[in-house]
């Protein structure tokens, strides 16, 4: 069932704009929210003045000092000075949740126009900080200790997986290669180096293992950018089954560095109603963390 069957209007994302990935020392949170908000702005063809709504999603998470991040939005025009601003934080999802956000107010007839900025400013902090800042986004690791942060997390993951399956670190370097070359073809892209199998296979001085089995090319590095924004003119063409709590449904699972299984999914009985990942198509299902700013309207009925 459409968004259209079940609500009568369709969201449309109208505009974007976006800023690349990296350590972008001459920029400061203000000005890449700033930056990219204009651009998504002037993209959709509104004034600032038509903006109903903002969201920003953001983990922040002490990487920063300002915890009221969502003001910022606000330096983009003297007409956003009495504009709703709201900022959401969920993670590694803090920015599909804001365009969650921005989306239901679209629905619910709050807003006709609403701003969507996710941002993150991180290469400015040190290790320490970052990798804190990460930590706290896991149940059982957050305020502890840790020489490989979230790496060793996923690292533990990964150690599961082979004890079932075999080693993964072929697997894994191939993967890695193939991000490597899409990163060649993306201007915004932070790591632009084709660098290969044989490299990301292979442990080395300018490859080393972060965590077992995980080397530098298995992981991602910290970055600044907030984010793009992307502009379909019609809603995606596959669209959940209408979940029992109503549409967008939403589940975040606990983050833990030892899950029961840490290679599969809690079963679908496990999730609220409506929210189980089987009732999603993989456009809801992939976590998205792209930094974008997107505008959003309902489409005309």
């Amino acid at each position: 069932m459409s968004l259209k069957e079940q609500f009568g209007k369709d969201v449309l994302l109208t505009g974007w704009g976006h800023s690349p990935f990296g350590k972008l020392v001459d920029e400061t949170l203000e000005s890449l929210i700033v930056g990219v908000a204009r651009e998504a702005i002037a993209n959709a063809g509104l004034e600032p003045g038509q903006i109903d709504e903002i969201y920003l999603g953001q983990f922040n998470s002490g990487m920063v000092p300002l915890g009221f991040a969502s003001s910022l939005a606000l330096q983009v025009s003297d007409d956003l000075a009495n504009v709703p601003a709201t900022r959401v934080e969920n993670a590694c999802a803090s920015g599909s949740a804001a365009l969650q956000q921005g989306a239901k107010a679209l629905l619910a007839g709050t807003a006709r126009n609403v701003l969507v900025i996710g941002a993150e400013k991180m290469t400015h902090a040190g290790a320490d900080v970052v990798g804190a800042a990460l930590l706290g986004a896991d149940y059982e690791a957050a305020g502890k200790p840790s020489t490989t942060g979230f790496a060793g997390l996923f690292a533990e993951t990964a150690k599961h997986y082979e004890k079932q399956h075999g080693p993964v670190g072929d697997v894994l370097g191939s993967i890695a290669a193939k991000n490597h070359r899409n990163g060649v073809a993306n201007p915004y892209a932070q790591l632009r180096k084709d660098l290969g199998e044989d490299f990301c296979r292979t442990v080395s001085d300018k490859n080393p293992v972060v965590a077992e089995p995980l080397r530098r090319t298995d992981c991602s590095p910290v970055s600044d950018a907030p984010p793009p924004s992307c502009s379909p003119r019609k809603p995606p063409r596959r669209v959940p089954r209408q979940p029992r709590s109503g549409w967008p449904a939403s589940a975040t699972p606990m983050t833990s560095c030892r899950p029961p299984n840490a290679t599969r999914l809690p079963s679908p009985e496990a999730w609220p109603p409506g929210s189980a990942p089987s009732a999603w198509p993989a456009w809801r299902w992939r976590t998205w963390t792209w930094r974008r700013c997107t505008t959003a309207s309902p489409s005309p009925s």
